[in-house]
């Protein structure tokens, strides 16, 4: 598991996220941030594996519209796996 230090913004974008998903345009309103920093903080926690995209589809002006949701990543890595025997 990586460990990623997330600013501020980051960190807003995630808590609004996990309460229910949000496209860019609904967490530019929220937050009070420029569209397009919204869709690149999006992208960046895509690849950290922080969020992924929930719903897309084709609005009315033919451009695609994506929900987001956040994801809490959890650190299984100390945990013990039992092996279960085969009947």
């Amino acid at each position: 598991m990586v460990d990623v230090d997330l600013d501020v913004t980051a960190k807003q974008i995630l808590l609004a996220t996990f309460a229910s998903p949000k496209t860019p345009a609904e967490l530019s309103r929220i937050l009070g941030i420029s569209g397009a920093i919204i869709v690149d903080y999006l992208e960046l926690l895509e690849r950290f594996g922080l969020a992924h995209v929930v719903l897309s589809y084709f609005g009315r002006d033919g451009r695609i519209v994506r929900y987001y949701e956040g994801v809490l990543p959890i650190d299984t890595s100390d945990l013990e796996v039992e092996e279960v025997a085969e009947p």
